[in-house]
């Protein structure tokens, strides 16, 4: 075979796998456990419009500085979302195929299923002498959206930072 017909052919196979693994760009997926979508691209004063989930797809509208505003479809939602809650490639939970863009063995399916129980908690606290009673009171500490507004005015804050 000619060397010209050889560089044709790996060429038209390179570009057909490139296209074969693309990803669409204006896609993407939440990489955490959950993730806010806020009416504006601020954790103070941007409400919660809808909750997401890992694995959930969104579509990406627009980017500002780390946010993204996006589209969810599943939930008819719109809104802002840090980007450091996504990802580009697409995560697929299913477990020894060789397809997934992410692999998780089916061992490592059911740990996370198992999650950190209070009998799980309990014993860890008992073997390593730990105290976790400000912590709790820390989580159980809530704070609205309002009252985060009310303390940047009060003080004289601005969302993005800073004094006025």
């Amino acid at each position: 075979m000619p060397a010209s017909r050889k560089r044709l052919l790996t060429l038209l196979f390179l570009a057909a796998a490139a296209a074969a693994f693309a990803v669409d760009p204006a896609q993407m997926s939440v990489k955490v456990k959950e993730a806010q979508l806020r009416t504006s691209p601020s954790y103070f004063t941007g409400k919660i419009a809808a909750m997401l989930a890992y694995t959930d797809r969104v579509t990406v509208i627009e980017k500002q500085k780390d946010w993204a505003r996006v589209s969810f479809p599943a939930k008819k939602a719109e809104g802002w979302i840090h980007l450091s809650a996504l990802q580009d490639k697409a995560i697929v939970l299913t477990s020894g195929s060789e397809t997934v863009a992410k692999q998780a063995s089916s061992g490592e399916v059911q740990l996370a299923g198992k999650g950190f129980s209070k009998e799980v908690e309990s014993k860890y606290k008992q073997d390593n002498k730990l105290d976790y009673t400000w912590v709790d009171k820390m989580e159980a500490f809530k704070v609205t959206p309002e009252q985060i507004v009310g303390f940047f005015t009060q003080g004289g804050l601005s969302p993005e930072g800073g004094a006025k």
